[in-house]
This record gives structure tokens, C-alpha cells and sequence, in this order.
């Protein structure tokens, strides 16, 4: 094997697929990148089994080749060489591998590719398209609502269903759960539900571009598929039954508002300031005409109203002050409806103005004195 690549090239197909690969993994070739240059190609893998990122990049080959280099040591060299022009060049009959920039020269021991997985093959499944810059978005607006919860595998995934011409991405760590909609423009002849990972799809997040050129996504039995024209991503999927999800979303309420976003954002991580360590929640009050943020503590106490549209019963009511800034954040939008049915039950919040995307938020109990 034996080609030449610029560094910025180099770097961005090794931060793409760097975030697939263990540095502590029992198997040492588990620990490495797969180099391999086919063409004028040269594809970078890294995969952990669980899940796989690829991505290729244009080279000058002069021999085709392929080889595993540990991730711990050819990362952070490639990001220290100067700008020029990089040569890497194997030594035949071993597994080593020297690179050259101007004069200088180094070599970096490695492993035999013939050990390293490869991207599963693509049977038959359920495909779709979708702008890249509407799945980042889409992504953004559920991921924080995952579970790190690995002693609960379904809560750490999204689930991702597919019906006609609905796409839809549900999260929930059973404290709050996020759900958005996305209208396709062909429509899906066999509906599916899979549960991805959200390690995955943090980083087709990560990998996605905020442009309007389309990502294919292709849902198997056992993988899902997530693919641009430099970029493929394969991931396991996560096994077992999604919780009915929609039976939990409110579908009355007692007391609706309409306020500006950033004004109860703003207010809500004020008043976090003064809540109590280690039970971080913040009384929201529903009254004519405004909501009212506040907290009170043996540090001291604040008081923020936000005028707004307030329709129906007067209501108090506690919120983790985390989870509503998350909440907030995730809206995207410049004035929010907070819909509630009481006390002790769930909160929805929406983008004003936008079905396509909810959220709900469990309320918290009241501080003891």
C-alpha cells in the first residue's frame, strides 16, 4: 500500500470515524483504524462491532493496499505534521507502515486488516431519504431526552418509525420524552419501528452537514444504515419492545400558556441558581396573564413574571430546572405552548405554531422546608 493525501483531508476522515473505535479494547486490532486504497479511494473504517463509520477520501495511489494503524498513536500524529503533502507507504511482509512528510520520516507498527470487521452488507430493508440538515435538526430535538440508563437498553436508543409518508423519531428516559415528525416526499409501502442506538446517532449528528443534500437511511432486521457520498454508518440495533409512548401524551388540558421562549429560558436557569444542591427544581406559577418563575431557599430567593397568553385554570407546579432548560432549548422556536393537566401530571411543551414536534416533562416534587 502506498499513497499520497493533504493533512486536511486526512484529519477529517480520521475525526469522522474515530468516535466508532475503543482505545481500551480487550482485542488490540479493535483499537485501530482500517486503512484501505482502492482506485484513487482511500477508506477509512472504524468500528467497535457494535457500531461501524466509514469514510473516504480522494488519494494519489500508487499501490492499492490495506492496513490497521492504532488509533492512540496515528491520530494525534497526522494532527501534529505540518500542512504538506503526507506519504504513507507499508512495508511489505509486515504490518508496519512508514510516512513521510518532506524529509522527515516515521513508522507506526499496526495489525493485519484480514482481523479488522468490515460494513455489514446491506440484505433488503426499508429505505428512505431525508435532508441532512432536517435529520440534524430532528436528531437535536430528541437526543437529550435518551436514558444513559444501560441497565435499561431501550430507553438508551430512538426509536424510529417509518408509516406512509410519516417519519418519526420518539425518545424518552422515562422522565421526559421528545417526539418529532417529518413528512417524506415518497411514501413507505411497509411501516417500521426500529430502536437505534443513541451513541449512533449522536454522531450522525456529529457527521451530518447543515445542507440539503440527502442522507439514505435503510432499516434491516438487525442494522440500521445511515449513508452520504464520502460517509457510511452502520449500527446494531437495540432489541426489544418500545414502550407505548403515545398513551402517555396528554390529549386535554386544564391550563395552556403561550410565552416567549427565551424569557422563561432565561428565567428557569436564573432561578436554578439559588435551588437547593441536589434537588435542583423550580416552581412554575400559572396565573392571569403571566407565568411566573421562582425558587426559594436558604440561599435566597427570586422571582421572575413572564407575561403571556394564559388560558384556563390558575396552577402551580414543580419542574427539574435541568430537564426544563433541555426541554426549552430543544424547542427551536421563538414562543412556546406549555400545555398542562395539573400538579402532578405531565407537561407538554410545543413550538408555537408547529405540530410536527412535542415534548413532555414529568413535574417534580415540591422542596421539603
Amino acid at each position: 500500500m502506498k499513497f499520497n493525501a493533504s493533512k486536511p483531508a486526512l484529519m477529517h476522515a480520521i475525526n469522522a470515524v474515530q468516535k466508532a473505535v475503543s482505545p481500551r479494547s480487550p482485542l488490540p486490532v479493535l483499537t485501530g483504524i482500517l486503512f484501505e486504497v482502492t482506485g484513487n479511494r482511500l477508506y477509512l473504517t472504524g468500528s467497535d462491532t457494535e457500531l461501524t463509520i466509514q469514510c473516504n477520501i480522494e488519494v494519489e495511489t500508487e499501490t492499492e493496499g490495506a492496513i490497521v494503524l492504532p488509533i492512540r498513536y496515528i491520530s494525534d500524529l497526522v494532527r501534529s505534521l505540518p500542512d504538506i503533502p503526507i506519504q504513507f507507504n507499508s512495508i511489505p511482509g509486515s504490518t508496519s507502515v512508514i510516512i513521510t512528510y518532506g524529509t522527515s520520516q516515521v513508522s507506526i507498527h499496526g495489525y493485519e486488516p484480514e482481523q479488522y470487521p468490515r460494513l455489514p452488507s446491506i440484505n433488503r430493508g426499508t429505505g428512505i431519504q431525508v435532508p441532512q440538515d432536517e435529520l440534524k435538526e430532528m436528531l437535536r430535538q430528541v437526543l437529550f431526552a435518551v436514558s444513559n440508563d444501560e441497565t435499561r437498553p431501550v430507553f438508551t436508543g430512538v426509536l424510529m418509525q417509518v408509516d406512509g409518508k410519516q417519519f418519526r423519531l420518539v425518545a424518552t428516559d422515562t422522565y421526559r420524552l421528545a417526539m418529532k415528525n417529518y413528512q417524506l416526499e415518497e411514501e413507505i409501502e411497509q411501516p417500521v419501528r426500529a430502536i437505534i442506538p443513541g451513541k449512533t446517532l449522536g454522531e450522525v449528528a456529529r457527521l451530518t452537514g447543515n445542507t440539503e443534500e440527502k442522507i439514505s437511511i435503510i432499516l434491516e432486521e438487525n442494522h440500521a444504515f445511515f449513508s452520504t457520498a464520502d460517509l457510511k454508518i452502520a449500527s446494531r440495533l437495540i432489541a426489544g419492545q418500545y414502550p407505548p409512548y403515545e398513551q402517555v401524551i396528554p390529549r386535554e388540558f386544564v391550563t395552556r400558556t403561550r410565552v416567549t421562549t427565551r424569557e422563561i429560558m432565561d428565567a428557569t436557569e436564573r432561578a436554578s441558581l439559588l435551588a437547593r444542591d441536589g434537588y435542583p427544581v423550580v416552581k412554575f406559577t400559572l396565573q392571569e396573564n403571566s407565568c411566573v418563575v421562582s425558587v426559594q431557599t436558604q440561599a435566597g430567593w427570586i422571582r421572575e413574571e413572564i407575561s403571556g397568553l394564559v388560558e384556563g385554570e390558575p396552577l402551580e407546579i414543580w419542574f427539574n430546572a435541568r430537564y426544563m432548560s433541555e426541554s426549552l432549548r430543544a424547542l427551536n422556536s421563538d414562543e412556546l405552548c406549555l400545555e398542562l393537566t395539573g400538579p402532578l401530571s405531565a407537561a407538554v411543551l410545543r413550538p408555537a405554531g408547529d405540530d410536527s414536534y412535542l415534548s413532555l416533562l414529568l413535574p417534580a416534587k415540591p422542596p421539603k422546608d
